[in-house]
């Protein structure tokens, strides 16, 4: 699944958008968007959000405007994008098409065995599945695997590995070597991925099983009866998250969510309302392919899950953040927001 696209009037939906850069915290799917862009919709205006106080936009600005760390060793944010969708943050999307899952011959284009497909850990091509060798499609987007959201007790995709990255106890080294070699049912991804890609990979994976950044099950819990099979957790401020929206994502989005239109139907209230297990990546990790970097710098794990779930939990109020002009938006009573729907 490959989300989101974005178009605008002066953006066509397409993912090799350069030269732009937004200061986003805001949830995922964020493209970056020129300043000059306007809306893509007319439309009345939505209930005004409180503006920030002075002291608020003060702490969280002194947040944002961290400069990034020079490049001394592994960036864990690019590893966080590469298990997005390295295809598109190593700038592969058109040189390395993957073998189509609805044939059964490899029909694709590029990589390694030059039909589209990756090896498994004995040299032999592994069919897509549906996975397109991505490793958010291979362990989820709660790094889970099969006890993750994407597992057979919630979304029940076919091609979730069983492996639980939060779990896994073997060192860095170990793990790099396992991603490179791939196994019975893991891509050899030392086949694409080069020694600096695998730093940064591992150094994501790594940092999140440590806790030193935000892991999902703090943000969103699992819930065979929900939509989609998540809810938000308690805890989050929609008030703190609603500052932190309108000093840090209005620019490029909006007051409302719709200056950018989402998956051709969505806006970013309703992708947050519907999909939250997803928007926390991006969120964290920032847009494969993209000027967009992480947004949600805080220091520490604990303070990243809270800045997720406040905005989040801002993003739930429907007449703040509405959908698009004739587009539909989560109904009433909708479990995934909780107490947060409005």
């Amino acid at each position: 699944m490959l989300r989101p696209v974005f178009s605008s009037p002066c953006q066509p939906a397409s993912r090799k958008r350069r030269g732009t850069r937004c200061a986003l915290i805001g949830p995922a799917v964020l493209f970056a968007l020129s300043a000059a862009c306007s809306p893509t919709e007319t439309s009345p205006p939505p209930v005004a959000p409180s503006p920030p106080s002075p002291a608020a936009e003060a702490a969280h600005r002194a947040v944002l405007v961290t400069p990034p760390a020079p490049r001394g060793g592994p960036d864990d944010a690019r590893g966080g994008r590469l298990y997005d969708d390295w295809r598109a943050e190593k700038g592969l999307k058109e040189s390395f098409l993957p073998d189509p899952s609805g044939t059964r011959g490899l029909d694709g284009k590029g990589g390694p065995n030059g039909n589209g497909t990756l090896d498994d850990g004995s040299g032999r091509p592994i069919p897509n599945s549906g996975h397109d060798y991505r490793l958010k499609n291979l362990f989820g987007w709660d790094l889970r695997g099969a006890e993750g959201i994407y597992g057979a007790t919630f979304q029940r995709k076919s091609y979730v590995l069983k492996h639980n990255l939060l779990t896994d106890t073997r060192s860095p080294e170990e793990l790099t070597a396992w991603l490179a070699r791939g196994d019975e049912g893991l891509p050899a991804f030392g086949e694409v991925l080069d020694e600096t890609d695998l730093d940064d990979l591992v150094a994501y994976l790594m940092k999140t099983r440590e806790g030193e950044l935000a892991r999902p099950a703090n943000i969103f819990n699992l819930d065979r009866r929900a939509p989609k099979h998540y809810v938000l957790a308690a805890g989050g401020d929609p008030e703190r998250g609603r500052e932190r929206y309108a000093i840090s994502c209005a620019d490029c989005h909006g007051d409302d969510g719709r200056n950018m239109t989402i998956d051709d139907t969505q806006s970013l209230g309703t992708l947050s309302r519907s999909s939250a297990y997803e928007v926390w990546f991006k969120m964290l990790n920032g847009q494969p392919g993209t000027d967009m970097r992480r947004q949600i710098l805080d220091r520490s794990g604990t303070a990243q899950e809270q800045a997720i779930l406040d905005v989040l939990a801002a993003l739930c109020d429907r007449s703040q953040f509405p959908a698009m002009n004739g587009s539909s938006d989560v109904r009433d009573g909708d479990p995934r927001c909780a107490s947060y729907l409005k």
